[in-house]
């Protein structure tokens, strides 16, 4: 009989992938009022643009050739919509153990939503931002930057309340495991690095 072989949902390259984004978005941030670094901005920004990319790439190869199943779209709203259909009418129980466990959980994959939909417009409105110089764009950067914020940061509360709450550390498994991975989920790491590191190469020049 034949097996499923679809293991993970969290392989080697999401991990990697997670850990750019963290640092490309903080660096992004952070340097986003400083003309001096302006260049390092865009660096960063670029660089959250290619690690969205890579991620969606690896969404639709991972399950065909690495028997990974990374989460997507109809997986968060599988968790979101019970949530809303089984305690929008039953204000009763807002507080009971059981409804702060689904809610961080729901909150937890609405934020995640909201990082995958606030990255590419706050990419694209920087990049048109640098190209035109308009002030309005920038207005608009800004502001797609700061809800990429509140979305992390509801991103941080929820996986926070629900590691308190489950008793867990959920944040682990974001960033070690010790699960095996195939060659070809080792082959994309490299090569995604490689891609990274020569972005950075030839921006620098």
């Amino acid at each position: 009989m034949a097996q499923n072989t679809t293991i993970s949902s969290t392989d080697l390259l999401i991990r990697f992938l997670h850990i750019i984004i963290i640092l490309s978005f903080t660096g992004a941030y952070l340097t986003g009022d400083a003309e001096e670094w302006h260049q390092v901005h865009m660096a960063f920004g670029y660089t959250l643009g290619i690690s969205l990319i890579l991620r969606i790439l690896w969404q639709f190869f991972a399950p065909r050739l690495a028997h990974t199943q990374p989460s997507g779209v109809n997986r968060r709203f599988y968790v979101i919509k019970p949530f809303v259909q089984r305690y929008w009418t039953q204000p009763q129980q807002w507080l009971s153990p059981t409804f702060l466990k689904a809610a961080s959980s729901s909150l937890f994959q609405l934020s995640i939503l909201g990082v995958f939909c606030l990255l590419p417009l706050t990419v694209l409105a920087g990049f048109l931002t640098d190209y035109t110089q308009s002030h309005s764009l920038k207005e608009v950067h800004e502001l797609f930057a700061n809800l990429f914020l509140a979305s992390v940061l509801l991103h941080l509360a929820a996986l926070t309340l629900n590691s308190v709450l489950l008793k867990k550390w959920l944040a682990k498994r974001m960033f070690w495991g010790t699960e095996s991975h195939s060659w070809f989920t080792l082959f994309t790491l490299v090569l995604s690095l490689g891609v990274l590191v020569a972005f950075w190469l030839w921006y620098f020049s």
